[in-house]
C-alpha cells in the first residue's frame, strides 16, 4: 500500500513540474558557439550558434547551461512556435531549432551581414514579450565587417518635338529626333580593421551612335554600349593601390593630377614619410578594350615615381620636400574629328617641390621646380618610311615660387576694429622649349605677383600688382610683349559696420557694398627689325590699356535679397594707326530672389548692356528680362517655370536680334519603396522652347528659328 501511494506521488510531482515548465517564462542568459563559448566578436554569416535560455521561476534549472539538476525531472519543451528570433527587423524563427532550453541556428543558412541586434521573444499569456536581446555582429560571405554594393542607374530620353524655321534660317537635318542617353554604375565599399577595399565602374549607353565614347576614334565602328570609366582602391594599413582610372602626381611643372588608366600606389606613414608611384596608359582611354591600359605599353606609357619627407618638423622652420621622376611616351593619335598632323612623344623629368612654414603658421612657402627633356623621336605612321630630319632633344627648367606671410593678425587697433594683414608673392618661369606630356605649362612666359589681402573690422579687399613677358630668351626677330595688371577691391558691409549698437542687431535696410578696379597695359618692349620678322615698323607693335571698374550692392531683408551691379571698362589703343579703336562697354544690372513662403520661391532680373564702337561710330544695345518660379511640397515633388527675352541692336540700325526662351520642369524625389522602386532617386520631366528672329539689314536677311525639345530623366540608387 505504502509502494502504490509512493508511486502515486511521484507521478503527481512529474506531471505538475511538466505542467510549470511548458507554461513559465524564459530569459536569454548567453549566446555561444558550437563548442559553448561565449560569442563576443564577429561570426561568420552561416556559422551555427546557440542561445541558451533559462525559465526565469524555476529554480531547479541552471541558469549556466539551462540543465536540469533533478535526476527525477526531465521535461522538455519542443514548441518553436512559442519564440521569435528577430536579427533588426527581419524575422530569423524558422532558423532555429528548441531543444533542450536551447534554441540552435541550423549551419547551412547565411545571416546578412552587418552588426546586429538580435531580438528573443515568448509567447506568454497569448502575447509576445522580449526575453532576451543581444548584439550579434555578422561577417559578409567574403569575410568582411563591412560590405556594400550599390548600383546606379539614370536614363535619359531627349526628344525635339518641333522646329520652325523662316526666312533665310537653314533647317537641321533632324528637325524632329528622340534619343535615349543611359549612365549606369556600380560602386562598392569591403572593409576590415585595417584592410579597405572600394570600386566604382560607369557604363554609357546611348541610341544615337554619333554620341558613343569612342566615335572620335572609332566613327562608325564605336560600340553604343561602353565603358566610360572604373577603378579599384585596395587600402591595406600604410599603403594603398589603384587599378583603372586613376589620378596621380602633384607637381605642377612635371606631372600634375594626371588621370590616366593603368596603376598606381601610395605609401605614407604616421610622420608622413611618403613613397608612390604610378604605371599608366601613354593616352586618354576609355572603352572595354585597353581594359588595363598596357596595351601597346612599350610606346605609350607614363612611369613615374615620386617621394616626400618632413625636414626639421620639430624646429621653428618646418620643411617638407617631395621629388618626382617622370618617364613618358606615346604615339601620334590619330582623330579623324581634328585636321592636324600629330607626331610621336618622348619626355622625361625630375621634379622638386619644397614646403616651408614656421610653427606659429605666419610664414608658408613653396618652390616647384621642374626639369624636362623632350623629343619628337622616329613616328612610321608619319614618316610613312622616308627618312625625316631629326629633331634635337632639348631640355628646359621651370619654377614656381609662392610666398605668403601674415604681416599683421589679429592687431586691436587704437580705434577699436581688429586689424589683418597677409602679404603674398609669385615668380614663375618656364623656358623656351619647355614641354612635358604630363602637366600644362605655359613655355617662354615669365610671370611677377604681389599682392596683399587685408581686413579692418568688417572691412576687407585685397591689392594685387601683376607683370608678365614672353622671349626669355630676347630673340631679335621674335616680338617681345609685357602685360602689367593693377587690381584692388574692398568690401564693406554697412549694415555690420553700422550696426545699432543699443540692440546690436545689423541695420537691414543698408547695403553690402563690393567695390572692384583692375587695369591691364599690354604693350611691346622691342620692336623686331623689318628685315629679320617682316614687321611694319611700329604700326604692328601692340599697346592697349583696359580700365574695369566694378560696384555691386546687396540687400538682404530677412528671407528676401536685392542686388543691383554696374559695370564699367575702357579699352584705349595706343597703336599708331590704331589710335581710334577704342571700345567702352556699360552694363546695368537687378536681380530680385522673393521666398514668398516655405515651399514657394521667385526670381526676377533685368539687365542693360551699351558697347560703344568709337572707331566705327556704333553703339550696340543688349537689354534682357527673365523671370522664373520655384515650388517644392514636403514629399519631394517639385515645379519651376522660367521666361527669359532679350533683345539687342544698335544705333546704325544694322541688326535686331530678338530671343525667347521658356522652361518648364516637373521633379518628384523618389524613396525606397515609393512607387514599388527598390531604389532611392528621382524622376523628372522638362519642356523647352527657344525662339530666335534675325534681321540683318546690311545683308537684307530675315530669319526665325524656333525648338521645342522635351527630356525624360529617371535616376536610381540603391
Amino acid at each position: 500500500m505504502n509502494k502504490k501511494l509512493m508511486t502515486l506521488r511521484v507521478a503527481i510531482l512529474i506531471a505538475s513540474a511538466q505542467t510549470t515548465l511548458a507554461s513559465s517564462q524564459f530569459e536569454l542568459t548567453s549566446v555561444v558557439d558550437e563548442k559553448g563559448r561565449v560569442i563576443e566578436g564577429w561570426v561568420d554569416n552561416n556559422q551555427p550558434f546557440t542561445l541558451r535560455l533559462k525559465q526565469s521561476n524555476n529554480p531547479a534549472l541552471d541558469s549556466a547551461n539551462g540543465e536540469q539538476r533533478s535526476p527525477i525531472l526531465k521535461p522538455q519543451i519542443t514548441r518553436i512556435n512559442e519564440f521569435r528570433i528577430n536579427l533588426g527587423d527581419t524575422d530569423i524563427s524558422s532558423l532555429f531549432e528548441f531543444q533542450n532550453n536551447r534554441l540552435t541556428k541550423k549551419a547551412e543558412i547565411p545571416l546578412p551581414h552587418g552588426e546586429h541586434l538580435l531580438t528573443i521573444k515568448q509567447k506568454w499569456n497569448n502575447q509576445w514579450i522580449t526575453i532576451g536581446e543581444a548584439n550579434l555582429s555578422i561577417l559578409s560571405s567574403a569575410g568582411f565587417k563591412q560590405a556594400a554594393w550599390t548600383p546606379r542607374l539614370e536614363l535619359n530620353i531627349n526628344s525635339q518635338l518641333d522646329e520652325q524655321v523662316t526666312g533665310d534660317a537653314t533647317p537641321s537635318n533632324k528637325p524632329t529626333f528622340t534619343e535615349l542617353t543611359a549612365s549606369i554604375g556600380l560602386s562598392s565599399h569591403h572593409q576590415n580593421d585595417d584592410l579597405t577595399i572600394e570600386s566604382n565602374f560607369n557604363l554609357f549607353a546611348v541610341s544615337n551612335r554619333e554620341q558613343a565614347i569612342q566615335f572620335s576614334n572609332k566613327s562608325r565602328n564605336a560600340t553604343k554600349l561602353d565603358l566610360s570609366d572604373y577603378s579599384i582602391s585596395i587600402n591595406k594599413g600604410d599603403h594603398q593601390i589603384v587599378i583603372g582610372h586613376t589620378s596621380y602626381g602633384n607637381n605642377s611643372l612635371l606631372i600634375d593630377g594626371l588621370s590616366r588608366r593603368g596603376v598606381s600606389w601610395h605609401f605614407q606613414n604616421e610622420d608622413q614619410l611618403a613613397f608612390n608611384g604610378a604605371i599608366l596608359s601613354g593616352s586618354d582611354l576609355v572603352g572595354y578594350n585597353n581594359f588595363f591600359g598596357f596595351s601597346g605599353y612599350s610606346k605609350q606609357f607614363v612611369n613615374s615615381l615620386g617621394f616626400g619627407v618632413n625636414m626639421f618638423s620639430e624646429n621653428r622652420i618646418s620643411v617638407r620636400l617631395e621629388g618626382s621622376y617622370l618617364d613618358a611616351e606615346r604615339i601620334s593619335q590619330n582623330d579623324f574629328g581634328i585636321g592636324e598632323i600629330t607626331s610621336a612623344e618622348k619626355n622625361q623629368g625630375l621634379g622638386i617641390k619644397l614646403i616651408a612654414s614656421d610653427s606659429e603658421g605666419r610664414l608658408n612657402a613653396d618652390l616647384v621646380v621642374g626639369l624636362s627633356q623632350y623629343t619628337n623621336p622616329d613616328d612610321l605612321a608619319l614618316s610613312l618610311g622616308e627618312q625625316l630630319v631629326n629633331l634635337d632633344t632639348e631640355t628646359a627648367l621651370a619654377h614656381n615660387l609662392n610666398l605668403s606671410y601674415v604681416l599683421v593678425q589679429d592687431w586691436v587697433t587704437p580705434w577699436g576694429p581688429i586689424a589683418t594683414i597677409n602679404l603674398n608673392a609669385n615668380h614663375s618661369s618656364a623656358e623656351p622649349l619647355y614641354q612635358t606630356l604630363t602637366a600644362f605649362v605655359q613655355a617662354n612666359i615669365e610671370n611677377k605677383i604681389v599682392g596683399a589681402q587685408y581686413q579692418f573690422g568688417h572691412v576687407s579687399g585685397n591689392l594685387s600688382v601683376q607683370s608678365s613677358r614672353d622671349n626669355l630668351d630676347n630673340i631679335v626677330s621674335l616680338l617681345t610683349t609685357k602685360t602689367k595688371t593693377n587690381s584692388a577691391s574692398v568690401g564693406i558691409p554697412l549694415p555690420s559696420l553700422l550696426m545699432d549698437e543699443e540692440n546690436q542687431e545689423a541695420i537691414t535696410w543698408l547695403p553690402n557694398i563690393d567695390i572692384n578696379y583692375q587695369q591691364t597695359h599690354q604693350f611691346a618692349i622691342s620692336s623686331p627689325e623689318q628685315s629679320n620678322s617682316g614687321f611694319n615698323d611700329n604700326s604692328h607693335l601692340p599697346d592697349q590699356v583696359t580700365d574695369s571698374y566694378d560696384i555691386a550692392e546687396s540687400w538682404q531683408l530677412e528671407r528676401n535679397s536685392f542686388s543691383l551691379q554696374t559695370s564699367f571698362n575702357k579699352q584705349d589703343n595706343r597703336q599708331v594707326g590704331r589710335e581710334q579703336a577704342d571700345f567702352s562697354n556699360l552694363l546695368h544690372s537687378a536681380n530680385f530672389n522673393y521666398q514668398q513662403n516655405d515651399t514657394t520661391s521667385w526670381t526676377f532680373s533685368l539687365s542693360k548692356n551699351r558697347q560703344n564702337d568709337i572707331e566705327n561710330k556704333k553703339i550696340q544695345y543688349a537689354d534682357s528680362v527673365a523671370v522664373s518660379y520655384n515650388w517644392q511640397s514636403i514629399d519631394g515633388l517639385a515645379i519651376s517655370f522660367s521666361y527669359g527675352l532679350s533683345k539687342e541692336d544698335d544705333s546704325l540700325n544694322e541688326s535686331r536680334n530678338t530671343a525667347t526662351t521658356a522652361d518648364l520642369a516637373l521633379i518628384k524625389n523618389l524613396t525606397k519603396g515609393e512607387w514599388w522602386l527598390p531604389a532611392n532617386g528621382s524622376i523628372s520631366v522638362r519642356v523647352n522652347y527657344n525662339d530666335s528672329q534675325l534681321i540683318d539689314n546690311v545683308f537684307d536677311q530675315r530669319n526665325t528659328q524656333g525648338t521645342t525639345t522635351a527630356l525624360l530623366s529617371l535616376n536610381l540608387s540603391l
